[in-house]
Formats: structure tokens, sequence, C-alpha cells
């Protein structure tokens, strides 16, 4: 069932508000995890609504319904034009879970995906003599959260899994990884225990280095 009038209206002006908060903060801000289905379900009512005053020959009805999704559509540009602006500019530092909190679940992909794909390419530029020892290895190119999703899709790995974990130390503040174990927020200096599939994609990352631990 599509949403009422009231409810896209509420749906625009919050649209607005959270265009305030993002244009007088240099920090990226809190929005709901459910931000941008609401704004999806508001367009698609929307076009239902229009296709409907088409269909039944209500063009004054028609233009009204055109003119809200044109003012929710430029409301949106005008928020996403300050709130990515930010996620890029983040997305090229070590990723810290002051940035990543705040974020809905569509833009925690974004700016994760967009940081491996700056990290892949400043590695090249800043170290063009490991270049091609890197390419000749391969080195997988999962994100940690692909990687962490297929233990979720493969729980009858997860106790082999869990048998296998390497040492690592932690060159920076990330994100909070999640493992068939439980969920780590990873700080610069830490020597803990992960996963094998974990480390491994941590290390060639250069987020971490394997230690080798006694006992």
């Amino acid at each position: 069932m599509g949403l009422s009038i009231v409810e896209i209206e509420r749906i625009t002006k919050e649209i607005r508000e959270y265009y305030r908060i993002e244009s007088s903060s240099q920090s990226i801000q809190k929005i709901k995890s459910n931000f941008y289905n609401e704004v999806k379900e508001a367009i698609i009512t929307l076009n239902e609504m229009a296709a409907k005053s088409v269909s039944e020959s209500k063009i004054e009805n028609y233009r009204k319904i055109m003119d809200k999704k044109e003012k929710l559509e430029n409301n949106l540009k005008n928020f996403l034009l300050k709130r990515y602006e930010k996620l890029l500019r983040d997305s090229l530092f070590d990723i810290s879970s002051k940035t990543y909190e705040p974020l809905a679940p569509e833009e925690k992909k974004f700016i994760m995906e967009n940081h491996n794909t700056m990290m892949a390419f400043l590695e090249k530029i800043l170290k063009p003599e490991e270049e091609k020892a890197i390419d000749e290895e391969e080195i997988p190119q999962e994100s940690i959260e692909e990687a962490a999703l297929e233990k979720e899709e493969a729980p009858a790995k997860a106790k082999e899994e869990i048998e296998q974990l390497s040492s690592v130390t932690v060159y920076a503040d990330f994100l909070p990884v999640a493992t068939a174990i439980g969920d780590f927020y990873l700080h610069k200096g830490d020597i803990v225990y992960l996963p094998d599939q974990i480390s491994e994609i941590l290390v060639s990352r250069k987020y971490a280095k394997k230690v080798l631990l006694e006992g």
C-alpha cells in the first residue's frame, strides 16, 4: 500500500531539514536508517498517483502531483550534493566509527567501496615498486563486508572458520568488522585474533600485519 499525501509531504519536509543540518556542519550528520527506503516509497507512490490521474483524465490533479514529485526530487538532489561531498572526502581516510555509525546502510556500502577503490589507487601511486608484485599475486578484491556476508550465507562453515584464527596488529582505527564469532571494533595498535579470511583481507589492504604470538 502506498503512502498518503501527508506522509509524502512529511518526507519532503524531512529532506529539507536534513539538507539544512548537513549544510551547517563540516561533519557527516546522522540520518534515519530507513531514510532512502522512505524516499523511494514516496517516489513510487507519486508515480502511481500520476498514472491514475492520467487514466482518469484529471489533468489538473496530475500537474499537482508532478509538482510535488519535482519538489521532492530537487530537495533530495540538494541534500545528496552536500551529503556525498562529505562521504567522498571521508572515504579518502581511514574510516572511524564516528564517520561510519551515522550513515544509512546504503551509505555505509558506498563509503567502503569508494574507500577501497581510493586506497588501491593511492597504493599504486605511492608505492609503484610494489604494484607489479601485487598484480602477480592477484589479491582478492572482495571487501570486508562482502567477506562477512559470505560467512552469514554459509553457517555450516562457521565452526571451521572459528578454529582457524590469525593474530594481527592493526595499523589504524577501523569500522566494526562482522565475523562468525562476533563484531570487532578495531583500533590502531590493537593486536587481535581474527578468522583467517578476514585477516588476509585486512593485510592485503595494508590495514594490518600478521604477528606471531607465543603460546
